[in-house]
């Protein structure tokens, strides 16, 4: 793992995961807003920003992000542990408090927060083109990746997030998401093999179980222009169980797109402050 930490590691910190294909620069704005008091350990998940991808002829999937949270819980002998997580890394992060009810005791989710849930059906009819995709991916020879002068490499990022997040947000992202190679270009350090995400849904059924199993206070911040991947009935649903489940559920809505604690930490970093300092 590499990562990044805001503050003393010997105050237990906020563990903070970024979203898919992210890394933790995602958080470098948002960090110095929070109070001095809080301490912040942001990591890079595997195959992203500048951790060690997996070996070759393995495929990435949800617990083993998972049990990337446990290793490092494991590592620092933490006994109770708080998470934030944006997207991907909130999804991460509602799995974790599922499955370890009893070590968290505060869950922030910024904009997204269940696990994704796909019609069995559905995902069969896919799943064999997506199988192939990683077959391909994985055969690739990672010398091969194309590379950019830096500011190219920026804006080849933000073509494919500017519905998500600014220019701006894409450079501070890039510094960690990028590698500078031999000849001076840029390749981007994430895996190919990300995209293809070869287990990243469940069933409905299963998600309500783990929103469930959530026993932690929870916070959870959408942004007005964010991520609408759920169907609103369904939506209603989860939060109906997890408001049961947890020990206290806190939601609000702020003006912005997916990325808004990156491109405008002002507008969510007194409602984390405020969160944390709950007992």
């Amino acid at each position: 793992f590499t990562g990044k930490c805001w503050g003393s590691l010997n105050a237990k910190p906020v563990l903070c995961l970024h979203g898919y294909q992210d890394n933790a620069g995602t958080w470098d704005t948002l960090a110095p807003l929070l109070p001095h008091d809080i301490s912040l350990l942001a990591v890079d998940l595997p195959g992203h920003g500048l951790s060690s991808h997996i070996p070759t002829g393995n495929a990435y999937h949800l617990l083993d992000f998972v049990l990337a949270i446990q290793r490092i819980v494991n590592h620092y002998g933490w006994k109770k542990i708080s998470l934030m997580g944006h997207s991907f890394g909130s999804i991460s992060g509602f799995v974790y408090s599922a499955l370890y009810p009893e070590q968290v005791e505060h869950f922030i989710a910024l904009d997204t927060i269940k696990r994704f849930n796909t019609d069995p059906a559905r995902k069969l009819k896919n799943h064999g083109e997506i199988l192939d995709k990683f077959l391909h991916l994985d055969s690739l020879d990672p010398k091969s990746s194309p590379s950019y002068i830096y500011e190219d490499a920026v804006e080849h990022l933000h073509k494919s997030m500017e519905k998500c997040t600014t220019k701006g947000g894409c450079e501070i992202l890039s510094r960690r998401g990028t590698i500078k190679m031999t000849d001076g270009s840029y390749s981007f350090s994430r895996d190919a093999r990300l995209k293809a995400s070869v287990d990243l849904s469940y069933t409905w059924q299963y998600v309500l179980q783990f929103a469930a199993n959530v026993k932690c206070k929870v916070l959870h911040i959408q942004a007005l222009q964010g991520l609408t991947l759920e169907k609103p009935e369904e939506m209603d649903e989860f939060l109906d169980v997890l408001k049961k489940s947890a020990a206290l559920y806190e939601s609000h809505t702020v003006e912005g797109r997916h990325y808004v604690h990156l491109d405008f930490p002002e507008r969510v970093a007194p409602i984390i402050s405020d969160f944390l300092k709950q007992k």
